[in-house]
């Protein structure tokens, strides 16, 4: 063997070495594969406000007696509640919580009680017109608690007597008690006077300063929490309309409207000074009703802290923001269950891998123009994937399925009716005539979209299994268009379904 011949060889090896690298780090990294895991959060925070009438005993006694039921109730479905405090209560706490008074909560003091008993945290809240920040910590501890290290509610971008979060950076001393430091790590709430215009963002970031607010500074102390779009339920709440500002969110991630790597923080909100059983039994119902999408996985309850624990740990402390008003609400939904013949494990009836799809809606009549797409997952288990069409009116068109190396495959002749802001249901899997041509071939229970378009020219044919060939005598492994049956490795096994469908002349049908 000459000495050429010998570089040649070794050079050949390198460059096939080099290649299944790629590719490999290719499938670790493609975000086709995979999604974040991180959920959706919603906290429960209330508020209780200087100007209300906690030093008469019965307005007091009143409203204790509703939180104390609501504790209980909150506990018992996992809710994470934020209890917010200005100093007028926390004094009216220190007063009145004595003797009978105490009896519902453990002999404890109401706050004590919500801390220790029911894993409510609780967060001073302060306007700052008499006690500020610290003065409200302070008068938490009275009260044998620690307060937790959060500035509930502030003015984001408004300087009022001489009062600005800005100051908080560092800590700051109280008005009132004087010898007493309090330095907050976390900010919740911003809005202006008289919330005529609050920020609402869902994410987490840390605010440069006043001026540039929405500027995150990975060099600053505090950290800002946003609440998400307004979720407030008072008596003329809508209980749907509530679960409503929970769905869109939820929805839009479920249906890839907004990232699925984003930390979305959200909010619902109650003011004790207008606590009444109608206020308690409409919590009730919400609670119960988000429970559903708690125990589907879609959303977590956690309160204020453990999101700023999350974000400095599981989530790298990296700057999300979207603002309320960019979250889609009007769109069109289709689930669409399909399943690429390669893919699909007959024994199991799941797919080997989940993977991308891109579903278009085109006109029903030549040239069959498409109207609106859409990318989404279609999931290993279910089958099924969550598409979202903002574009399309109503009307009826075909849906057209692409996937990477399967044949492109059309809705069934005629094409389906389609309802702006609806949700739709399609399944290719259950029987040959939901394709158009009937182009789907029988796979255990199952109906397949046939594998081995690895070119995407409408055709399986010599030249999609010379590609599967040479990725064969390469040896490569990842996430390659050849490997049709997603076990990640190019094989004679994916050869095999690629040469029996070019033999059965599988091709594309279109009306």
């Amino acid at each position: 063997m000459n000495k050429s011949f010998f570089l040649l060889k070794i050079n050949i090896f390198a460059i096939k070495i080099f290649i299944c690298f790629v590719i490999l780090f290719h499938s670790v990294i493609n975000p086709k594969e995979s999604k974040s895991s991180t959920p959706a959060s919603i906290t429960f925070v209330t508020h209780n406000e200087e100007n209300e009438n906690y030093t008469n005993f019965n307005y007091y006694i009143l409203r204790r007696n509703i939180i104390v039921q609501l504790a209980e109730y909150v506990q018992l479905k996992g809710v994470k509640w934020d209890f917010q405090s200005d100093w007028k209560f926390l004094v009216a706490v220190k007063n009145f919580d004595t003797g009978s008074v105490i009896l519902n909560t453990n002999g404890k003091n109401l706050l004590k009680w919500l801390v220790e008993d029911k894993g409510v945290s609780c967060d001073p809240h302060a306007h700052e017109s008499q006690y500020n920040y610290a003065d409200v910590a302070y008068l938490h501890t009275q009260l044998g608690i620690t307060p937790a290290k959060i500035v509930g509610g502030f003015l984001y971008d408004t300087i009022v007597g001489g009062n600005n979060w800005e100051n908080l950076e560092s800590g700051i001393y109280g008005r009132v008690f004087t010898s007493y430091f309090w330095k907050p790590d976390i900010l919740w709430g911003g809005g202006t006077r008289n919330h005529l215009d609050d920020p609402q963002n869902y994410g987490i970031w840390k605010p440069q300063s006043m001026a540039n607010y929405y500027f995150h500074d990975s060099t600053k102390h505090l950290t800002l929490i946003g609440n998400g779009c307004t979720n407030k339920i008072f008596d003329t709440t809508s209980v749907t309309t509530a679960l409503n500002r929970v769905r869109f969110l939820i929805d839009a991630i479920k249906y890839n409207l907004i990232p699925d790597s984003g930390y979305y923080t959200s909010t619902v909100f109650m003011s004790v000074g207008q606590f009444n059983t109608s206020q308690l039994n409409k919590m009730k119902q919400f609670i119960d009703s988000v429970g559903v999408y708690v125990s589907q996985g879609r959303i977590q309850w956690k309160n204020i802290k453990e999101n700023y624990d999350y974000w400095n740990t599981g989530y790298g402390k990296n700057p999300f923001r979207l603002q309320c008003a960019d979250l889609p609400t009007l769109y069109s939904k289709l689930n669409l269950t399909a399943a690429p013949q390669g893919f699909y494990n007959e024994n199991v009836n799941r797919l080997n891998i989940n993977d991308t799809f891109r579903v278009c809606l085109r006109n029903i009549y030549s040239p069959y123009n498409i109207v609106d797409s859409s990318m989404a997952l279609i999931d290993s288990v279910s089958l099924t994937g969550y598409f979202a069409f903002k574009n399309a009116p109503s009307g009826t068109y075909y849906i057209s399925l692409k996937h990477r190396n399967s044949i492109e495959t059309w809705s069934k002749s005629g094409g389906i009716v389609f309802t702006m802001n609806s949700l739709m249901n399609y399944d290719l899997t259950s029987s040959a005539s939901q394709a158009y041509g009937n182009n789907l071939v029988p796979k255990g229970m199952k109906y397949c979209t046939y594998s081995g378009d690895t070119d995407q020219d409408g055709i399986i044919d010599a030249s999609d299994i010379s590609i599967i060939d040479n990725d064969v005598i390469l040896s490569l492994s990842g996430y390659l268009d050849s490997d049709l049956n997603g076990d990640y490795i190019t094989d004679a096994g994916d050869m095999s379904i690629a040469d029996n469908n070019s033999l059965n002349n599988v091709i594309k049908i279109v009306p």
